[in-house]
């Protein structure tokens, strides 16, 4: 990477590249940082979540560098240690007890600095802001507050309450407030940057700062600090050693402070709970808590308010997702103009959409809270409230996905106010893009106005509370009785920043028992800011279209296909093997190649082979010793693991199907004690535990996606179960599986990927090491720890293997018998009519639609004979189950599904020395969700169009819409 240095500031790539930030510690850049945190620009995680984490992963664990994708990179900060944070607030205390003594007017001086330099830096703040995932609209907003938070009107105001003289019987009074001395702030990991910018009020008074800086999202801030906040210093005089900003762990951080001598306060950002334990930890240790915690907004809307500015300030509530603590997250709404409201408000909830954050017309972020936003929907379904819209995870081109990093904007309408307050979106903060509408029951406006204001005032948060209305009588009303917040809006935005107004503090879960609206200068005191706007408010300058700074960047895949990729299309237009139009339906294909050509020669992403699709030649193959299935002897299999990196590739691929007999053999009796039938058959009631828990949470909505809500979490619990592993969020573990073991040509960070992959082998290792139990990894321990039967890089390989082929049988077998069931309407009715039916009919339905079409890659090691075609040695092979099941000389009838068939020898778990070790379980899991489903789900059909996920080795659903009965 090109650098180029700025006195005072931060290593920034040159040709506006990736921005690098050492330490800085009073004031000045430390060189000489051992390891790095890494932000990747919002787009990049937009565009591929899973890649580009791992990626981000690869480049923290020092396995992979920046120059691989630079595109995808925002800017790195160094890892600060103790040693660091010690000299950080050493630092600070020297030069606490010089600046406490400034002078009014210098501090004044700092603040114009520090304003003057933020409004030239504007631009490149907020370009930073939506690179880290701020929308557009948002940054631009969240500079504005900055800028108006230390503007002339509350400088001035600020700096008045720091000393005021009089003179009586004789005597000089002076009341002055004094700095507490050096401030720790901890800022939160959503939106750093403004708070610190905040914090930074602190420094007026005469304290200096330690700025603990989130890993997530670190540049803006560091950007914030270096490039605005310490030139401001140094304009102003200040001693060098009134800031430090240090990125390092936050438990690191929060213990060094509390143990400390040397701090005095900690400025605190976050949620509500752990906010709690540390005011205590601070109490306990001697040190003054400010807190400044998440809000639980109420906007009360009366019946007279102008419902299309009403409805535009509570759209506020998505502006980020959700995910600004001062958002409004409840509605009062009168109940004479409730209905009209709620009609106007889905309308234009329903019309947000996810995009990426330099679109000016987009509001909405990634939502990491995905638990949090379900939790909370179904809550509110089971207790009865209406879902008006909300509900999916989408992708940022709006489609549905459990691996997708957006929640889709929810609505809930709760009707009376008791009932309202019994609802988790009502109690409790929350992060993620949903607003409740709580309309109290019908009664006299006296009544209303009195229950309402009630309601609002018994809230546990502080943060705010707006009104609409255009009754004089009501606001007055409104703003004597509520006193339980630090700010009331009248009329006016929920967000924007107001003159003499801080944008931070509340008594309550928003701050603590005793807090109020949070000037950092004025801590000690109550206030409470009023903003009443007039009937027409000011206008809002337009600041332009924005233009970033420069193209979003994308990684692409390495896209190095053999010659003659991709192939031309067979006769009468059927799309060849491996293309995407084969993968969709790859039946009509093979058909023909079964027919003319059942031994041919063809093109694959990964270089020429044979593709076998008679039912005896696939057989054959799996058994002859002529034919192996280490990767490493076959040139397609080497071809695909060509992006693979090198350590990687030759340590971990020693696993069991990558191997041959003898050393094949010696494995699978190592792991076999785990997979015998009795020892599978005692995974059932575990397993039907885990799929009435699926169906439980579905069960009330009417409509859902089968796949997401069912086969995916049902196939990566029952593997994680029988590895012994914790669980990881699996639906990024198995897209990131998934794409690992996919046409790595065609998968951007593959070797991101493949070190994600084995950072999670190494861990699970590890952890089975120190605490073993009776797992299959605790077994495979054993046999290398005690038995001395395996090498460590073959106990790594083994576990990558089953993180790789464990699951999807499992989850597409599920799948794929839902889905042959719905397009079967005549064998649906006969299983409804005879569950019994499924004894034999589970292996038609996983004849019909194997779940894996093909084998991994095989290769001969001698000329061997299909039928008339001799194959020669040193040659790639393609294994078709999918093609073997329908063949008609093994099946009769092949393409019709018949749940009476008996299908003894289908190839769907493989065949001979490599047959499945868990067939039985997937065979099981199948039958569990198949049988619960149909039970449960009462008039199931599809409600959509199912799509297949592009697969060279697999056959299975991405999306399996269905809709049914009996919802409420």
């Amino acid at each position: 990477m090109v650098t180029c240095q700025e006195p005072g500031g931060p290593a920034v790539a040159a040709a506006g590249g990736p921005l690098d930030f050492g330490p800085l510690i009073g004031g000045t850049t430390v060189p000489g940082p051992v390891e790095w945190v890494h932000a990747m620009r919002a787009s990049a995680l937009i565009d591929d979540p899973i890649g580009a984490t791992c990626y981000r992963n690869a480049l923290n664990a020092g396995r992979m560098g920046p120059e691989v994708h630079p595109e995808a990179i925002l800017g790195r900060c160094a890892l600060a240690g103790p040693d660091h944070m010690q000299a950080a607030l050493r630092t600070a205390r020297q030069a606490a007890d010089e600046w406490g003594g400034a002078s009014t007017a210098q501090r004044a001086g700092l603040a114009e600095a520090f304003r003057a330099r933020l409004r030239d830096h504007a631009d490149a703040l907020t370009g930073l802001l939506v690179e880290e995932g701020h929308p557009v609209r948002l940054a631009r907003m969240e500079v504005a507050n900055l800028l108006t938070f230390f503007g002339p009107e509350t400088t001035d105001w600020c700096l008045r309450q720091l000393e005021t003289r009089h003179t009586v019987d004789g005597r000089t009074v002076s009341l002055r407030r004094v700095p507490d001395g050096v401030v720790c702030v901890q800022p939160p990991q959503n939106t750093p940057a403004l708070s610190v910018g905040a914090a930074f009020q602190a420094v007026l008074v005469g304290n200096a700062l330690v700025v603990r800086l989130s890993r997530h999202a670190p540049i803006a801030a560091m950007y914030l600090l270096e490039r605005v906040a310490v030139p401001a210093l140094d304009e102003a005089g200040a001693p060098p050693g009134v800031l430090s900003a240090l990125c390092t762990d936050p438990t690191l951080a929060l213990d060094t402070w509390l143990e400390s001598p040397l701090v005095d306060d900690v400025l605190y950002f976050g949620d509500s709970i752990r906010g709690e334990h540390l005011e205590k930890a601070c109490l306990a240790a001697g040190k003054k808590p400010i807190l400044e915690l998440g809000g639980n907004d109420m906007v009360v809307v009366w019946r007279d308010a102008p419902l299309d500015q009403a409805v535009e300030a509570l759209l506020e509530s998505y502006h980020g997702s959700g995910q600004i603590c001062c958002a409004p997250n409840i509605a009062l709404v009168h109940p004479e103009i409730a209905d009209r409201l709620t009609d106007l408000l889905t309308e234009r909830v329903r019309a947000l959409r996810p995009g990426f954050p330099d679109d000016p017309e987009v509001v909405l972020a990634a939502t990491p809270n995905t638990a949090g936003y379900d939790a909370t929907l179904a809550d509110a379904r089971r207790a009865g409230a209406r879902v008006l819209t909300g509900g999916r995870h989408l992708d940022v081109g709006g489609r549905e996905s459990d691996v997708a990093v957006f929640a889709e904007p929810a609505l809930v309408r709760a009707d009376g106010l008791s009932f309202a307050g019994r609802l988790r979106s009502v109690r409790y903060e929350t992060f993620f893009p949903l607003l409740t509408l709580a309309v109290p029951r019908p009664a006299s406006d006296d009544e209303l106005l009195a229950e309402m204001l009630s309601f609002v005032s018994s809230g546990t948060y502080g943060l705010r509370n707006s009104l609409w209305t255009r009754s004089p009588e009501i606001i007055e009303r409104f703003v004597r009785d509520v006193r339980s917040c630090g700010q009331l809006r009248v009329n006016d935005s929920h967000l924007a920043g107001v003159p003499y107004l801080s944008n931070h503090g509340g008594p309550g879960l928003s701050g603590d028992r005793f807090a109020e609206l949070n000037y950092p200068m004025l801590r000690t005191s109550r206030l409470q800011g009023v903003s009443v706007a007039d009937d027409t408010p000011p206008a809002v300058t337009d600041p332009g279209p924005y233009v970033p700074a420069q193209t979003r960047p994308r990684v692409e895949a390495a896209r190095d296909y053999p010659p003659g990729w991709p192939p031309d299309p067979l006769p009468g237009g059927l799309p060849a093997p491996f293309t995407e139009a084969f993968q969709h339906d790859p039946y009509p294909t093979l058909h023909w190649l079964r027919e003319h050509r059942p031994v041919s020669r063809v093109v694959s992403p990964d270089g020429p082979g044979w593709l076998l699709t008679r039912y005896d030649d696939v057989r054959k193959a799996h058994t002859d010793p002529r034919v192996t299935c280490d990767s490493k002897r076959i040139p397609a299999g080497m071809m695909w693991l060509r992006h693979w990196p090198t350590e990687l590739r030759e340590r971990l691929f020693v696993h069991l199907l990558d191997s041959d007999d003898p050393r094949h053999g010696e494995l699978r009796r190592i792991m076999q004690p785990f997979f015998t039938p009795a020892r599978q058959e005692e995974w059932r009631s575990r397993v039907q535990r885990l799929v009435d828990n699926r169906i439980d949470q579905i069960v009330d909505r009417g409509h859902g996606d089968l796949m997401t809500a069912v086969a995916y979490p049902l196939g990566g619990n029952v593997l994680f179960s029988v590895l012994g592993a914790t669980p990881p969020q699996m639906n990024h573990l198995r897209a990131m599986i998934w794409r690992t073991a996919e046409w790595n040509n065609d998968v951007p960070y593959v070797a991101a990927l493949a070190h994600e992959v084995d950072g999670f082998v190494r861990g699970a290792v590890a952890q089975k090491r120190r605490s073993p139990g009776d797992d299959l990894i605790s077994l495979l321990v054993r046999a290398r720890d005690e038995e001395g039967l395996l090498g460590e890089d073959e106990l790594h390989g083994l576990v990558m293997m089953m993180l790789v082929a464990g699951q999807d049988p499992s989850i597409n077998s599920v799948g794929n018998s839902l889905h042959a069931l719905l397009t079967h309407p005549d064998q649906l009715t006969a299983l409804r009519d005879d569950p019994s039916l499924l004894g034999t009919g589970l292996g038609e339905l996983l004849r019909h639609e194997s779940p894996l079409p093909f084998t991994s890659w095989r290769g001969t090691l001698e000329p061997v004979e299909f039928g008339e075609v001799t194959v020669p040695a040193d040659e790639s092979l393609f294994l078709c189950i999918g093609a073997a099941n329908r063949d008609p000389a093994r099946f009769p009838d092949p393409d019709r599904l018949d749940l009476r068939r008996p299908t003894p020898g289908h190839l769907t778990f493989g065949h001979g020395a490599h047959y499945c070790l868990g067939a039985h379980i997937g065979r099981m899991t199948a039958e569990a969700a198949v049988t619960t489903v149909l039970r449960r789900l009462p008039g199931l059909r599809l409600d959509g169009t199912p799509r297949w996920r592009p697969s060279m080795f697999e056959r299975g659903l991405s999306c399996l819409p269905v809709a049914w009965e009996g919802a409420r």
